[in-house]
């Protein structure tokens, strides 16, 4: 098993603070997650914008820094003046860049040239799993 550090708490509905040094990581909870998994950390959805995926309040995302595969209709973790949101990338462009929820939240369009996708949604862990596996150090 692997340690991926719970970074905080995530949004579909608002953007949000989150502290990503690696020493901030380090001294966060952490839950298991299979060996192999890329993920650099986790955060713990707050919300229900992204139920459509089978992702619900409580679950845990397993962020990846990286994708090998196309973003464009995955969920990902977009920064914007320092602040944060999980989205679905919808449109990903050099002029402008939109991002959806599978409930009745209004998409965001947001410039492509004030924004940067910092991971990608590699995993979900539900949320009786995670219970089970925390460990707060």
């Amino acid at each position: 098993m692997k340690k991926v550090f719970l970074a905080g708490d995530a949004y579909s509905s608002r953007f949000f603070d989150l502290s990503l040094g690696d020493e901030e990581l380090s001294l966060m909870p952490w839950i298991a997650a299979a060996s192999y998994h890329v993920a650099r950390f986790a955060l713990l959805m707050q919300d229900d914008g992204l139920a459509g995926l089978g992702i619900s309040s409580g679950d845990a995302l397993l962020i990846s820094d990286f994708s090998m595969e196309p973003i464009t209709g995955r969920p990902v973790l977009v920064r914007q003046e320092g602040q944060y949101i999980v989205r679905i990338a919808k449109e990903v462009n050099p002029v402008e860049c939109v991002f959806t929820c599978t409930n009745d939240l209004p998409p965001l369009i947001l410039p492509s040239e004030n924004i940067r996708i910092t991971g990608v949604v590699s995993g979900i862990i539900s949320e009786p799993a995670i219970h089970r596996g925390i460990d707060r150090q």
